[in-house]
């Protein structure tokens, strides 16, 4: 069921139906055993059933030859099919219209607009960044990635003085500092650089699966973002 279930999402990207990043998203969580949010569930229930639909009204087509009279009312018997189906897709659009614009109290063009720029963002891109880039003195680069702008640039701009101080010290230009806590002062720049790196990466991936999962229930960033 699940092997099915993966080549039907396969196919509906292939052939360009319904949101290709949410559907990514959903087939990345099958591939991993985790369970599906009812959103996703239903939203992809929706498209492999419009899908399977229009599929069995092409097979359903007699390939045998017809007179003029059978051929013009299995065509319009195909038509009243695909009326319906546009229909039903068009009341189920409708209803998760009313309910997104009862929900959010923003103008209708603002709206469309948030929702063409938010995406689902990627757990793996999001712990590749933070973990390289922060060998490097660039941490806080994954929560810029995911959106927290100014945590992401405090924990960059902090990352980057804590290695400045450090070649600071170790070429010789001495901070000025008493000479008993001058000892100390190496190592504890390194402790705090290792234990902001640590930090960064555990942060922004938690909030990474925070960010999806709201969007995924609400079809929205959350609202302390």
């Amino acid at each position: 069921m699940a092997y099915e279930l993966v080549k039907s999402i396969h196919r509906l990207i292939q052939q360009g139906i319904g949101d290709a990043a949410r559907l990514e998203y959903i087939l990345d969580r099958i591939e991993k055993g985790k369970d599906l949010y009812s959103s996703d569930k239903t939203y992809l229930d929706n498209l492999l059933y419009t899908n399977e639909m229009v599929t069995d009204e092409q097979t359903e087509i007699p390939t045998e030859s017809h007179s003029v009279e059978n051929l013009d009312a299995d065509i319009k018997r195909l038509n009243a099919q695909l009326e319906n189906i546009l229909k039903n897709k068009q009341k189920t659009e409708k209803t998760k219209s009313d309910h997104n614009i009862s929900t959010i109290q923003t103008p209708l063009k603002t709206k469309s607009v948030n929702e063409t720029i938010v995406t689902y963002k990627s757990e793996v891109t999001t712990l590749v960044l933070a973990v390289v880039l922060g060998l490097v003195s660039l941490q806080g680069i994954g929560h810029i990635y995911i959106g927290k702008i100014a945590r992401g640039v405090g924990i960059l701009v902090l990352s980057l003085l804590l290695s400045t101080l450090s070649i600071s010290y170790l070429i010789g230009i001495k901070i000025s500092v008493l000479s008993f806590t001058s000892i100390y002062f190496l190592p504890a720049l390194v402790v705090g650089y290792f234990v902001l790196y640590v930090f960064q990466i555990l942060d922004s991936r938690k909030l990474c699966v925070v960010c999806n999962e709201y969007f995924s229930e609400h079809n929205k960033i959350p609202p302390w973002w």
